[in-house]
């Protein structure tokens, strides 16, 4: 089954309607309200989310390309992550994310 998708008129109409500040707000709380709906009735907890994991090779050889060209936010997560990799500690999953992002970019 395909996905419904809208039509130009519709986008069109939509992006229009966006432009009130009323309509956008209501938008947005109902947007907002769906989205904590399911988190309600979700399995997922958001509380543990994350975590501490063991950086891979892969993710210690990007780290230190990151630390000569990547910027302060980057460095940091080069850091913790080569930290982790050397001293076989688990490193929290944010500076990861970082490292992981660099990994997609190139």
């Amino acid at each position: 089954m395909k996905n419904w998708k809208p039509s130009a008129s519709q986008r069109r109409e939509f992006a229009n309607n966006m432009q009130d500040p009323e309509y956008r707000e209501a938008y947005e709380t109902r947007k907002t309200a769906n989205v904590e709906k399911r988190r309600q009735s979700s399995k997922y907890d958001y509380a543990s989310a994350g975590g501490q994991y063991m950086p891979t090779e892969i993710q210690y050889n990007a780290a230190m390309e990151l630390m000569a060209s990547g910027t302060m936010q980057q460095q940091d997560a080069a850091r913790m992550v080569i930290y982790g990799f050397t001293c076989s500690e688990k490193v929290d999953h944010d500076h990861i994310h970082i490292i992981n992002e660099y990994i997609r970019s190139k």
